[in-house]
């Protein structure tokens, strides 16, 4: 007798029912909690289902790989829209105000922020997780700044402020660089903004003299 004959389905294919927004939830949940003790080299796809309720094949599914579900799981949940609001090429250092609600949400969302750096450690040795943080970060600033960026360069100038600002969350959280580390979220808001702020609408050619 075949499995289908016996009223069973074969293994990969979900039905219909099985996909509904609280089985994602309940994946997300058991990644996060599995990730946070265990591990993500440690934590299997079984092992997440198992404490999801639901079956392996669903969170391939939802999600295909487990560094993309990684992705999923740990990603900041934030209102890009809402957080940035008001900053416009008007506003008195844009870089400054940035990393002022920036930083000010890490330091008010500890679980976030955890979530983020567990992430952050990952993508190191992980080219698709890697590849998960860059879009996120990227979206982040093209939403954020879309209005106060120069249109020249704009995608050089959007990287290197990317890059500013993860060099800046590694040293801080991950690095524990003590000048870093001990400073205040408006100490580093008003020392790090002006480099942001050069990067943004800074010229951005190089004299070939200069090399």
């Amino acid at each position: 007798m075949t499995p289908q004959q016996r009223g069973g389905r074969r293994r990969g294919r979900p039905k219909a029912a099985d996909t509904g927004s609280g089985n994602r939830e309940s994946i997300l949940i058991a990644a996060r909690e599995l990730f946070s003790d265990r591990g993500f080299e440690r934590s299997t796809m079984r092992e997440i289902g198992r404490r999801a309720g639901v079956d392996p094949a669903l969170i391939h599914h939802y999600f295909g790989t487990k560094d993309a579900l990684l992705v999923a799981a740990l990603r900041p949940e934030i209102d890009v829209v809402e957080m940035f609001a008001g900053i416009t090429a008007d506003t008195d250092s844009p870089g400054t105000e940035f990393l002022r609600r920036i930083l000010g949400f890490w330091e008010s969302n500890p679980q976030q922020r955890t979530r983020a750096i567990a992430l952050l450690r990952v993508a190191v040795t992980h080219a698709e997780v890697a590849g998960g943080m860059r879009e996120f970060f990227l979206g982040v600033a093209r939403t954020a700044l879309a209005d106060v960026a120069a249109t020249d360069h704009r995608d050089e100038r959007i990287g290197l402020m990317i890059s500013q600002i993860a060099g800046l969350v590694m040293a801080r959280y991950v690095l524990d660089v003590p000048a870093v580390a001990e400073a205040t979220p408006e100490e580093l808001a008003r020392r790090v903004g002006p480099n942001i702020d050069r990067y943004l609408t800074g010229d951005m050619t190089v004299d070939p003299q200069d090399h």
